[in-house]
């Protein structure tokens, strides 16, 4: 494994954005997260397996007034923070994460 990624593993132990982004790469990884395009550059639908059941989350950017990034789940609904699903789909298209 990569040094700086394990320098950015062992720091998202108490980190919660970092533990974001490792989970996001992670379900990626194993196809527990999967991107689609729904609208180019401004929605995208991410279907996630990773709490045992099969679930569909909508993510929205520059569409959700007072926020450049947004999602229906549950997380980013309570902080308003870039969740997984956010950051699933920056690690995908590539955007700024």
């Amino acid at each position: 494994m990569d040094k700086s990624l394990k320098q950015f593993m062992k720091g998202a132990e108490g980190d919660p954005r970092r533990n974001r982004i490792m989970r996001a790469m992670m379900g990626l990884a194993n196809g527990q997260l999967q991107v689609a395009p729904f609208v180019a550059r401004k929605l995208w639908t991410v279907a996630s397996s990773m709490s045992g059941e099969s679930r569909e989350y909508l993510v929205a950017r520059e569409t959700v007034p007072g926020f450049e990034w947004a999602c229906n789940c549950p997380d980013w609904q309570k902080r308003h923070a870039d969740c997984k699903h956010i950051l699933a789909v920056k690690i995908v298209t590539q955007a700024r994460v």
